[in-house]
């Protein structure tokens, strides 16, 4: 496969590149892009064979979920159930936290959330990640991507255009480099799906500032796969 490798300096002015990427994974393509944390490679949300080659290219166990990307603080009511408990929770995080490096695990809406995205499980993870290439990708493409780290399964996460380069070139449709990642490390996860708020995935975004925002109790239970 011949990837597409195309420098985006600021959004606005390369809107006809954002338009490519965008038109590409509306077809079913793959794209990789940066984000505030690391690269993320990304597949709409509604192509379950798209979503299903993202995991081939990474090589990532398909139990193993991946998170969703949204470009609006909007957009998580199509892919999460608000109605789920703990809802509040996820609104007091959303405010303080999005766009932001915070990852929020709560009940998908089936039907929306290909079981694929989430290894076979009733939740999914959604970000809204604070960076304008991939803020603009989104929104051009209007949906939400699933969109892990722009990596083969066990290698370290991307950070610069030219790790991605070296990992996807070749395997993936087109590759999106723009400046190097702000934190260079995964999102925090938070799991909202049971009675206590637990950080699953410690990152930038503490169990002490999670705290600071509502009132119920935070567990942290870290682990060691990532989304």
């Amino acid at each position: 496969m011949e990837t597409k490798i195309y420098t985006i300096t600021d959004p606005e002015k390369d809107h006809d590149k954002i338009a490519e990427a965008a038109e590409i994974l509306r077809n079913g393509g793959l794209v990789a892009f940066p984000t505030d944390t690391v690269y993320a490679v990304g597949a709409s949300l509604n192509d379950e064979a798209a979503i299903d080659k993202l995991f081939e290219v990474k090589q990532r166990p398909k139990d193993n979920p991946v998170s969703v990307l949204v470009a609006r603080d909007l957009d998580i009511h199509l892919v999460i159930d608000i109605t789920a408990p703990n809802n509040q929770f996820m609104s007091r995080f959303v405010e303080n936290f999005w766009p932001g490096p915070l990852t929020i695990v709560m009940p998908r809406i089936k039907g929306r959330v290909p079981s694929n995205v989430t290894g076979g499980g009733e939740n999914v993870g959604v970000r809204q990640p604070d960076d304008p290439i991939a803020q603009a990708l989104i929104d051009e493409a209007g949906m939400p991507l699933a969109a892990p780290s722009a990596n083969i399964s066990g290698h370290p996460s991307p950070t610069t255009g030219q790790h991605v380069i070296d990992e996807l070139n070749g395997k993936i449709d087109m590759i999106l480099v723009g400046p190097d990642c702000k934190t260079g490390i995964e999102s925090t996860i938070v799991d909202l799906s049971g009675e206590y708020p637990v950080v699953v995935r410690p990152g930038t975004v503490t169990r002490d500032q999670l705290q600071e925002v509502i009132p119920k109790r935070v567990l942290e239970v870290p682990r060691e796969d990532s989304l």
